[in-house]
């Protein structure tokens, strides 16, 4: 099938109504000349119903996710869905093809931070802006992510529970069918991406599921977001057969990071997925010569959510104020 061009302000009646699948490339441009890019895929079922967004490379280098999404389109058929599926496999064509990671390339800002809503902005405010004015009549919303390049991270789900009670019911509901260890719903408006709560506003249940790492997209990995998509289209009538329900875990805790004041090469002394206790030793910071510069230490029992497996920590480096380079460790703190 070959993908058509459209600019967002046409979106809205490019699409066909008949059964089948679309693909479309949706084109904005940025004040700076810059251009934004959004592949879009749109599978119309046969019957009317609900609408579902999968999205993946949120951060371009997060591959197992974005993989997954490919698979979905390509194993979807239109006469067995209910309602509507959007796929947005990479969320940024720029980042994607300039093998970037956690910043855009463009500006240096989070992308996953920012809030829709100001396209007048910076390159990354407007892309986040277009992102949103594709997905904003879902029901249901999937953000897949993964542990890039400079991460070794543990996968688990987390679930923004804000808004009304239905509404975090059926974002737990979307959760259910990944085959992860931990679930982790979350309360707190501070711990909640602003995209995450731009997305409850408008009455889209969504989570976003962290299940690779190092930016190495293995089967297995792959086939986890995959599956998880699946159970959520069926869990949620929009697929039919019975949707999987693997055991999980809650975790319930405060996130907290360790990050290093001080530029030098980090010596990890855990790995992800590790319950540490207070003061247990977590790695040491040295300079080039191997000389320790700083131990750190667990201020509290936590998970280890993630961790920097990339040696080279830049303290100096903090675009727009993100603590992105001089990360070491991610802790979720474990309630009693």
């Amino acid at each position: 099938m070959e993908s058509r061009t459209v600019d967002i302000e046409q979106l809205a009646w490019s699409w066909s109504n008949e059964p089948g699948l679309e693909e479309l490339i949706v084109t904005r441009t940025h004040s700076s000349g810059e251009s934004i890019e959004i592949p879009v895929a749109r599978i119309q079922g046969a019957r009317p119903g609900p609408q579902m967004t999968v999205m993946s490379g949120m951060h371009a280098g997060e591959y197992s996710g974005i993989l997954a999404a490919q698979k979905l389109i390509s194993e979807v058929k239109s006469e067995e869905l209910v309602g509507t599926l959007l796929v947005i496999p990479v969320i940024s064509t720029r980042a994607f093809m300039e093998r970037n990671m956690q910043l855009n390339p463009v500006d240096q800002k989070e992308v996953h931070f920012i809030r829709p809503g100001s396209p007048e902005g910076t390159y990354s405010d407007m892309l986040i802006d277009t992102l949103f004015e594709i997905v904003k009549d879902s029901d249901y919303l999937i953000d897949s992510h993964a542990g890039e390049m400079a991460q070794s991270l543990m996968s688990w789900v987390p679930v923004p529970m804000r808004g009304a009670n239905e509404l975090s019911s059926q974002s737990l509901e979307l959760a259910r069918g990944f085959d992860v260890e931990y679930v982790e719903p979350r309360y707190d408006l501070e711990s909640i991406p602003p995209f995450c709560v731009a997305l409850l506003n408008a009455g889209i249940a969504n989570i976003w599921v962290e299940c690779g790492k190092n930016g190495v997209p293995t089967e297995q990995d792959t086939a986890t977001h995959f599956d998880g998509y699946i159970a959520a289209l069926q869990t949620m009538k929009m697929l039919p057969g019975d949707s999987a329900r693997p055991r999980q875990k809650l975790l319930k805790g405060k996130r907290s990071q360790i990050n290093s004041e001080i530029s030098g090469i980090w010596h990890p002394a855990i790995k992800e997925g590790d319950v540490v206790e207070a003061g247990q030793y977590l790695g040491r910071l040295t300079d080039y010569f191997g000389n320790t510069l700083e131990e750190f230490n667990s201020p509290n029992r936590a998970i280890v959510l993630y961790y920097w497996s990339n040696p080279a920590i830049n303290a100096e480096r903090r675009p727009h104020g993100y603590d992105w380079h001089n990360g070491l460790v991610s802790l979720l703190d474990l309630e009693e």
